[in-house]
Parts: C-alpha cells; sequence; structure tokens
C-alpha cells in the first residue's frame, strides 16, 4: 500500500526561520585581530618610510648650517678656476689697475645687520655706536681676501713699502687662510692630463668645482656696508646673550 504524505503551506514565521543564514558572523576576537592587523600593518609602512628617508638623508642633504644673514644670498653654481694667463687682471705686475680689481672684491668694507639677526648668530657681536639698532659683522670670504691682498703686497714690497702689515699680522693672515680652507675642505678632483708638447702626464688645475657664486656674496657686502663710522673705542652693552667663542680656540 502506498505511503501518502500530507503537506500543508509554511506561514511567513515559519518560512522566515527556515531560511540559511548567509551573512557572515563577526565575534568580538575576530574584529580585535583585523584592528591589530591593520595597525600592524601601516606601523610596518611608516617604519619603511622613515628608514628609507634617513637613508636618502644621510647620503644627499647638507648637514645642519651655522646661522649666517648672507644665508639667503648663497647660490651654488659649477665653476672652473682660471689657470696662469687665463685671467690677466689678476696675473700683471703690480700697477694702480691691480690694486683696483682687488678692492672691487671686498673694499666696501664690514656690514651690519639688524639686532633680530644679530640674536642669531653663534657667537655675539657689538652694537655700532650711534646706530645700536645694527650691530657689525664681516662675512669671512672678504676678511680672507684682505688677508691675501696684504700677503700679496709683502711679495712686491719694493712696489707698496708704505702698505706693508707687521709680521705677526702676517703670521696671522697665513694661519687664518690655513684654517679657512681646512674649513671648507673643497673635494673637487683635480686631475692629470697627457700633455703632447711635453710628452708626459701633467696636473691639471682648471677642473670643475661647486662654488658659492661670489657675486651674490659681493652683492650682499655693498648692500650691508656699514653705514657709520665705527668707534671701537665704545662698549655698548645689550640683552642680547650668545656663548662666544675662546680665545684658545683652534681648528
Amino acid at each position: 500500500m502506498p505511503v501518502r504524505f500530507n503537506y500543508s503551506p509554511l506561514s511567513a514565521a515559519d518560512a522566515e526561520e527556515q531560511k540559511p543564514n548567509l551573512e557572515p558572523s563577526y565575534s568580538p576576537q575576530t574584529a580585535s585581530r583585523r584592528v591589530l592587523f591593520i595597525i600592524i600593518f601601516f606601523e610596518t609602512l611608516l617604519l619603511l618610510v622613515m628608514f628609507f628617508r634617513s637613508t636618502q638623508t644621510t647620503k644627499y642633504s647638507w648637514p645642519a648650517l651655522v646661522y649666517s644673514p648672507a644665508q639667503d644670498a648663497v647660490e651654488y653654481g659649477v665653476t672652473s678656476y682660471a689657470i696662469t694667463g687665463e685671467d690677466p687682471l689678476f696675473h700683471i705686475p703690480p700697477s694702480p689697475k691691480l690694486d683696483a680689481a682687488w678692492d672691487e672684491l671686498y673694499k666696501f668694507g664690514v656690514s651690519q645687520i639688524p639686532k633680530s639677526q644679530a640674536r642669531l648668530l653663534p657667537n655675539k657681536t657689538h652694537p655700532i655706536p650711534g646706530d645700536d639698532s645694527n650691530y657689525i659683522v664681516e662675512l669671512d670670504v672678504f676678511h680672507n681676501l684682505h688677508c691675501l691682498n696684504m700677503i700679496r703686497k709683502t711679495l712686491h714690497s719694493d712696489y707698496y713699502s708704505g702698505q706693508l702689515m707687521d709680521l705677526a699680522h702676517l703670521d696671522h693672515c697665513v694661519d687664518w687662510i690655513r684654517q679657512s680652507l681646512m674649513c671648507a675642505g673643497d673635494t673637487s678632483v683635480v686631475v692629470w692630463q697627457w700633455d703632447p708638447k711635453q710628452s708626459i702626464t701633467t696636473f691639471q688645475g682648471s677642473v670643475a668645482h661647486t662654488c658659492r657664486n661670489f657675486e651674490k656674496l659681493r652683492e650682499w657686502g655693498n648692500r650691508h656696508k656699514i653705514q657709520t663710522p665705527y668707534d671701537n673705542s665704545v662698549r655698548i652693552e645689550d640683552d642680547i646673550v650668545i656663548p662666544i667663542i675662546p680665545k684658545d680656540f683652534t681648528l
């Protein structure tokens, strides 16, 4: 005898209960793991970025610089030094023309800067008597040129007999230039090349150098030349407190 089955339609409530649960279930543990994974991912990414940036900085960036009021005038470029004979003006015998060329390099004298810039210097300088809102300074490159010019004149003492420095001053100039050269530490490379006229390899000094644009610095010196005659016998107290390099400091 065949078995008979009786079917009756499900109610709406029963049908809802019989639906499979297709939505994923989230437990508190699963959510915590996902948040932890995201945090670890971004921390790792941040560490990688910091590592590569530090590597690039080590290789290519300039070191922290001592403040100079002429920082904005610094402009780098590539140039080659003139060798003997290529710049005849500075190779002529002593004459008014040669002296004028040297004077043009630095003879605008010392400079003045406002108090706001004097506060930023690594070493304290003095207010200008009669104009104590400004302070006296000199860019070291111009002091070097002054020293070098005095040495040049000493080499031609017969022509500059009345303009020569005493020996102590000359010794100061020589050692100042020595320290300046060591401080700058130019790492440009001089080379040796074959000279067919002599049939030997010879030193070649006219090579590429990375240099500060001297004309920009000279323009800065002209713009900031001191306007009031400087009386070094007058002492002025001010409220700027900056360490002063000890007198016995040397490179």
